[in-house]
């Protein structure tokens, strides 16, 4: 008698064993697929603001090149520019997708704003008919008084640098971005040395 208790008890010890590792397989079951989605949101996240960081790098090296008014042997100043960006953020990104534009102001105050007109009707915006100062001699009025480019010596010129980062994951496309893209943007203001 004594001996078939001691099997009952060795039995039910390895029954009680078996019915644990199956409770944990259940709970793991259950609980993976959110434990991954966290898993690969974090690495989805952090990929995105490592290209955020290196765009940002890329463009501050580039609006340096341009306000130095630095030219490459047989090159313009945007292909310049465009090589030291592309440079520095070739290595994660694609070079063909990079967007970089330059707008070229006469002072820091000037920048966003719009050539100063008469508000016959008070609404605080031009209206078509509505009298302007055309700053810039082009014939129509301008919400924004930049010139595209890279301005000259003494400008004030805003560079914004942009690419389409594609999400990887499909339970992160919506939540980053927009139809699987997120626009990574860079926008650096500098003033151009005295060159010459």
């Amino acid at each position: 008698m004594r001996i078939g208790g001691q099997n009952l008890l060795r039995l039910s010890r390895r029954t009680a064993r078996h019915g644990q590792r199956g409770a944990t397989a259940v709970e793991f079951a259950l609980i993976a697929p959110f434990y991954f989605l966290l898993i690969i949101g974090i690495m989805e996240s952090a990929m995105v603001m490592f290209a955020q960081h290196v765009l940002e790098c890329a463009a501050a090296n580039g609006s340096r090149t341009g306000k130095t008014g630095y030219i490459g042997t047989a090159e313009t100043q945007a292909q310049t520019i465009a090589d030291t960006v592309n440079k520095m953020a070739g290595f994660i990104m694609d070079s063909s997708k990079i967007s970089i534009t330059a707008t070229a102001y006469k002072s820091l105050s000037a920048i966003g704003t719009g050539e100063p007109f008469i508000d016959a009707n008070g609404n605080g915006k031009w209206d078509t008919g509505e009298n302007f100062t055309d700053t810039n001699g082009n014939g129509k009025y301008d919400s924004d008084i930049g010139a595209a480019g890279y301005g000259n010596a003494g400008d004030i010129v805003v560079y914004t640098v942009t690419y389409p980062w594609p999400i990887m994951t499909p339970i992160m496309q919506n939540v980053l971005g927009k139809d699987g893209v997120m626009n990574l943007q860079s926008r650096i203001v500098v003033k151009n040395e005295p060159y010459g």
